[in-house]
């Protein structure tokens, strides 16, 4: 019987990482890599919340918290760096003057 729940878990764990893969590419094609960049920032902070309450077993104290905010944060930032970044390149470089 153990092993009939272990082989269950290993299949519902493939179907959801092929559903998790095909949902990324099929948002990078649709958007771009940055809002595929910030949906997985959002992603992970979601799974991180519903892993303190659904699987528990980790004590939530204020150094956890503070990593976890910190990570977020710097995820947050680097997307809002990658944004920027690609603002740029796309705005015209003014006119040019002949010399």
């Amino acid at each position: 019987m153990a092993s009939m729940s272990f082989s269950f878990m290993v299949i519902i764990s493939l179907v959801m990482g092929i559903v998790l893969n095909f949902t990324m590419f099929l948002c990078t094609i649709v958007t771009s890599a940055l809002t595929t960049t910030i949906v997985g920032v959002l992603k992970g902070v979601g799974s991180m919340i519903l892993d303190f309450i659904l699987l528990g077993g980790v004590e939530v104290n204020a150094l956890n918290v503070t990593g976890q905010v910190i990570n977020t944060l710097g995820g947050i930032s680097y997307s809002l760096v990658k944004y920027q970044e690609k603002a740029r390149r796309k705005l015209p470089s003014g006119p040019k003057h002949l010399s």
